[in-house]
């Protein structure tokens, strides 16, 4: 099968990251159509994550101009490839239009001046709605003298609809005529999600500038009807000597088949050993020698709250003795098995020999909790913003209507017991009835209607929703229906069924985590709109749906239990040799388990504890570094981290 990997842009998650990926083509074509919806909340803004560096070698606030747009700046020139009057204009006013009414005018640095403006909305109001097909151009632009390393940057504000497919990029050119590879100045934000205003942009444009002595600077929209785009102070800088970059990095938790989601939770018994992929990019104007990617792991804290064990993994990968300006590469770093549960941080960066100017571009960091039972994808109700659900698409609404969250099932399987679904605060919900499913997913399958046709897991009695359960986690178990089912290493969906309401204007959605949508894989979150032509569709939108495996006790993430059992382990740091002292006033039998970083087992026992025991442990024989022992039975799991000197 065709490997996926997900790249999520070097900068913290949560927080504002662009996100790139290269995915099968396979089902594509079967994206569902979201309804343009006045009134989304704007998203956080993305931009490239570099410092302002050198130099200004060109700039441009767009002080000049004239109603309709008439009078542009010297040089600077307006294209319509549609053959209508949808052109790009100079402006000082909010763009206007149906869907955009409450939309500001550009705040920029200097936007009481003037700034670029294309009004899609004003365009298509009334209607009827005709894409937009239209760029404005720089003049010439001397580079003098040429430079190693050259940023472009711009302040927006930018809202589009309705495919991703829709283009709104910049390109560059050294002749005016032969134009770059599109640089997204979406910079992978989804449709229908506004930009703050006015967002901060930074492209690196090296690759196609260094060393010219002359540029052009195309701003382009293809193919989205609304809302608008508004462009100001345009600036080129010198970029920075030596700064070797994390353009991309990924965290696999599963990377076998063609679409892998992305998971935030992980319950421990599911949970494949984890790879990094780093995709890297010379930015400066330098060569960069000894360049390096390397990967750690950290235990931020237990789930229950303590302070957890810090750098439990880390390892590298030479990516070459020299990397010259502009070279990308892409590197895998392998392979950290996890054993044990809490809060953890992978952290992924490079390095060379060279002092990087900007050394927070060479790293990127993705938070993840592992588990006793649940299984996430999305990063709590603290991120929740409207909702998400079937009557969200074009069609959607109806008794029948579904949603699906894909997630991934590796070791040897486990037993699923129900999922959770946070229900989102709209009235539209106060009084429907939904029933949870769970379907297996064949990537080998020629639709998407094929690859979902087996249910795995269900209820068989309606749950009718009612406005206690507004804003809260909500338990579907599968007691009352096909049972608990065992699942085994593989793919599957987890989601519901509308069964009825739509009568009566009801249209069940869960809570949206717009955080995680900019990073969620292709195909992997899905919608079924029961209409006159009934299928599956793939979505970019997140919904707050959890699977719960084995007995789970919590809605949300468990709590780890606090413990009776009094556990030891002295001295430590230690050379080899230690003591572990268990307390317990009630005889218990247990294993005991010394692991090392790899999460090899180097020892292991069978004990029975009656008030005190205490046992010599002698690794001195072993490689020096950070070992964990734990004690487990059927009732709990105590770790403690000992270092070996």
């Amino acid at each position: 099968m065709k490997k996926n990997y997900t790249l999520l842009s070097a900068l913290v998650l949560v927080g504002s990251m662009a996100f790139a990926q290269n995915v099968s083509n396979k089902f594509i074509n079967e994206a569902a159509e979201l309804k343009p919806i006045e009134g989304d909340v704007p998203g956080k803004g993305n931009f490239a994550n570099m410092k302002a560096p050198g130099d200004t070698i060109y700039y441009e606030d767009f002080g000049t101009g004239g109603p309709g747009g008439a009078n542009l700046p010297a040089g600077w020139t307006t294209q319509n490839n549609a053959g209508n009057s949808n052109n790009w204009i100079w402006s000082t006013v909010a763009p206007g239009g149906q869907y955009s009414g409450n939309t500001l005018a550009l705040n920029s640095t200097t936007g009481t001046n003037g700034y670029m403006s294309l009004p899609g909305d004003l365009y298509n109001t009334p209607g009827p709605f005709v894409a937009m097909d239209a760029s404005f151009t720089s003049p010439a632009i001397s580079i003098t003298p040429p430079r190693a390393a050259v940023i472009l940057e711009f302040q927006q504000s930018q809202r589009y609809c309705c495919s991703g497919a829709d283009e709104l990029v910049v390109e560059v050119s050294t002749d005016g005529i032969n134009w770059s590879t599109p640089y997204d100045a979406t910079v992978g934000r989804n449709p229908n999600t506004a930009t703050p205003n006015a967002e901060l942009v930074r492209m690196n444009v090296s690759a196609d500038l260094a060393f010219q002595s002359t540029a052009y600077v195309r701003f382009r929209q293809t193919g989205a009807s609304h809302y608008y785009w508004m462009v100001d102070d345009v600036t080129l800088l010198e970029g920075n000597a030596n700064n070797m970059q994390l353009e991309d990095f990924s965290v696999n938790f599963t990377d076998t088949f063609q679409y892998n989601p992305l998971h935030t939770m992980v319950p421990q018994s599911v949970m494949t050993p984890l790879s990094f992929d780093g995709a890297t990019f010379n930015a400066g104007g330098n060569t960069q020698t000894n360049v390096v990617l390397r990967a750690q792991v950290f235990q931020d804290s237990t789930l229950a709250g303590a302070p957890g064990f810090g750098l439990t993994w880390e390892d590298s990968t030479v990516i070459s003795p020299s990397v010259p300006s502009l070279q990308r590469d892409t590197e895998r770093v392998a392979t950290y098995v996890n054993t044990f549960p809490g809060y953890f941080r992978g952290v992924v960066r490079v390095t060379s020999d060279s002092v990087n100017q900007d050394p927070a571009s060479a790293v990127g960091t993705y938070q993840f909790a592992v588990t006793d039972s649940v299984l996430a994808r999305d990063r709590g109700e603290d991120v929740f913003v409207g909702d998400a659900g079937p009557a969200n698409y074009v069609g959607g609404g109806n008794d029948g209507d579904r949603w699906g969250v894909m997630f991934s099932v590796a070791n040897g399987g486990d037993t699923i017991t129900s999922i959770e679904i946070y229900i989102a605060n709209s009235t539209a919900n106060d009084g429907v009835q939904i029933v949870p499913k769970v379907w297996s997913f064949e990537d080998d399958s020629a639709t998407l209607g094929g690859a979902m046709s087996v249910t795995v897991a269900e209820a068989l009695v309606p749950v009718t929703i009612d406005t206690s359960m507004f804003g809260t986690w909500q338990k579907f178990d599968f007691a009352i229906g096909t049972g608990p089912q065992y699942l085994a290493p593989g793919q599957y969906v987890m989601g519901w069924e509308q069964i009825s309401g739509a009568t009566s204007g009801l249209e069940f959605t869960a809570g949206r985590d717009r955080t995680m949508e900019p990073f969620a894989p292709a195909v992997t979150n899905f919608v079924y709109v029961n209409d006159a032509n009934p299928g599956w569709g793939w979505v970019t939108q997140v919904a707050a749906v959890r699977a719960i495996f084995g007995n789970s006790v919590a809605t949300g993430i468990e709590k780890e239990a606090q413990s009776q059992v009094g556990f030891e382990v002295a001295p430590n740091p230690n050379n080899g040799q230690f003591n572990v002292v268990i307390n317990n006033d009630v005889e218990t039998d247990y294993t005991l388990n010394v692991r090392n970083m790899l999460g090899q087992t180097v020892f292991t026992d069978l004990l029975s504890v009656n008030k005190q025991r205490t046992m010599q442990l002698d690794l001195s024989d072993y490689e020096k570094g950070v070992y964990f022992v734990s004690l487990e039975n059927d009732d709990e799991r105590l770790v403690k981290k000992v270092v070996v000197k």
